[in-house]
């Protein structure tokens, strides 16, 4: 736009008013030196006419670009101050994250299998910081190796326990157990009352919610 506006000044300078022209500058179609040389004094006016037309239009359009973007530069101040006011907020929450990546990854970082000490217990076990922290949590290292742990009091070296991380989402039968209580363990609902959860989750294959049997593979809502 300022390339025509500096051509179509160029060429208005020392023209006049005039009649109808036969090239159209408001759609880019100028003559050229030599054939404005060729116009009469007649096409020469009409076309400097015209000229000064194109050349008052793209002044206006021009002023009007001019005041576009001095909208455009005050909404980018805008934005500029809103993101300085919203940067402690920012860097709040980019702290939080940063923690709970920690977090993570300390979690991560977690054991997942015991190799049994000389000397160790479930009880000593699950006390254990980097197993639960919490020597009342020894029964679900038990239940999570049934299969290897014929009594909880009778552990020996070099055994691999499973230590279990997760909320679990589906849950095997003991021998002995009933829904109340399998609720009340605290790596399924820690509340006891909830048996009924699982019986509604599980009401296609237990007929009696007083009767269940070892090797049932029980869902977990969660």
């Amino acid at each position: 736009m300022v390339l025509v506006l500096l051509v179509a000044l160029v060429l208005v300078t020392g023209c006049g008013s005039g009649i109808q022209r036969t090239a159209d500058p408001s759609s880019g179609d100028f003559y050229t030196e030599e054939e404005y040389q060729k116009l009469s004094k007649d096409q020469r006016e009409a076309y400097c006419a015209d000229l000064l037309v194109e050349y008052e239009n793209m002044q206006d359009s021009a002023a009007a670009a001019r005041d576009d973007l001095t909208a455009e530069q005050r909404a980018i101040n805008d934005l500029e101050s809103a993101m300085a006011g919203l940067q402690p907020e920012l860097m709040a929450l980019r702290g939080e994250v940063e923690a709970l990546e920690g977090e993570i990854a300390w979690y991560e970082g977690l054991p997942r299998v015991y190799v049994v000490q000389k000397g160790d217990f479930l009880y000593k076990i699950a006390e254990m910081d980097e197993i639960y922290a919490d020597p009342l949590k020894w029964k679900r290292i038990y239940r999570a190796n049934r299969e290897l742990i014929q009594d909880p009091n009778l552990i020996y070296p070099d055994w691999e326990l499973t230590i279990p991380r997760d909320w679990p989402h589906m849950y095997t039968v003991g021998m002995g157990e009933s829904l109340w209580r399998i609720a009340g363990y605290w790596e399924i609902y820690g509340d006891s009352t909830k048996w009924t959860v699982l019986y509604e989750a599980n009401s296609d294959q237990i007929s009696n919610p007083d009767v269940i049997q070892p090797g049932m593979v029980l869902a977990v809502p969660r």
